[in-house]
């Protein structure tokens, strides 16, 4: 193997966590702009809550790093 081209496996790691960070955040903008100005559901709450919590898991680890 070249370690010309290798990667840090911190930096992949890092990068891994920032595209499953933008995941989550459009999963959560798509929820928002679902979300309906009466009578929400309580499954869209669940997973609203979900969402954010899985978001700031993971701003906690990419910030830790």
């Amino acid at each position: 193997m070249d370690d010309k081209k290798r990667v840090p496996e911190k930096q992949l790691d890092q990068q891994e966590l920032l595209l499953q960070l933008n995941e989550v955040e459009k999963k959560l903008a798509d929820l928002k702009a679902r979300w309906p100005f009466h009578s929400v559901q309580p499954k869209l709450v669940a997973e609203r809550e979900d969402l954010e919590e899985e978001r700031d898991r993971l701003l906690g680890i990419i910030n830790s790093l």
